[in-house]
């Protein structure tokens, strides 16, 4: 199964209309079973929240969200709202089943860690077999307490890849500021997480080096042994 990730959007001045029309022919070209959306649509204000709508309208169906902490900061509601109108479904700690291509796939949506939002327990509690469970969380820090329940995927965003990169700079500060998950893989226990760079970033114009925006693609396997990751550059 493919699933596209897209997180922190961030529409408005720092993401214009372009960048996500240009977002949404990427992800329809990519033949994907899945998307899924893991927060950050808006930055401080709702001016330009049609969008969000019009975005996911765009996009290939079925199409999940979960939200991150400017949604919550500004207005989770109608954010959520937003959501749903365009076709997504909003997942705020609950879960859901994907059926695609003769396969099925259960997807957890973990509400935002950063505003203290999340309640993992409570995410998980209809889901038979955690193990098998692809999960969204904004906030890469909750992946900590998700790994405990033996989910093998967890995709995040929030960080913007530290939004300029400066070699070794760049991952200390963002250390000091909580943020130990800043772009990529890492493992916790049986329990890998995948925090993406995202599209948009919350200042305006400041956004350089190796933190370019970033669709991330992921085939699931049952029956693969090992884990295997590819870049492939374009403009948006």
């Amino acid at each position: 199964m493919r699933v596209a990730q897209l997180t922190d959007i961030h529409v408005g001045a720092t993401t214009p209309q372009k960048t996500l029309a240009r977002v949404a022919q990427v992800v329809a070209s990519l033949d994907c079973d899945l998307v899924v959306l893991t927060g950050d649509y808006v930055n401080a204000s709702l001016f330009h929240l049609d969008r969000v709508t019009e975005l996911v309208q765009s996009l290939p169906q079925p199409c999940i969200a979960t939200l991150g902490n400017h949604d919550h900061w500004t207005d989770p509601v109608r954010v959520a709202a937003a959501l749903r109108a365009g076709g997504a479904l909003v997942l705020q700690n609950a879960s859901t089943v994907v059926r695609a291509g003769g396969l099925e796939l259960t997807v957890v949506g973990v509400d935002d860690g950063r505003s203290g939002n999340d309640d993992v327990p409570r995410a998980f509690a209809d889901v038979a077999d955690p193990e098998r469970a692809l999960v969204l969380s904004h906030f890469p820090s909750t992946a900590e307490t998700i790994a405990t329940t033996g989910a093998p995927l967890v995709l995040s965003g929030h960080t913007h890849a530290g939004q300029v990169d400066v070699p070794h700079v760049t991952r200390l500060l963002a250390k000091l500021a909580g943020n130990h998950y800043l772009h990529g893989f890492y493992r916790l226990d049986r329990t890998d997480l995948y925090v993406s760079a995202g599209i948009g970033h919350s200042l305006h114009g400041l956004r350089a080096g190796k933190t370019c925006p970033e669709i991330a693609v992921f085939e699931l396997d049952p029956a693969a042994t090992e884990r295997r990751s590819s870049v492939l550059r374009t403009t948006l």
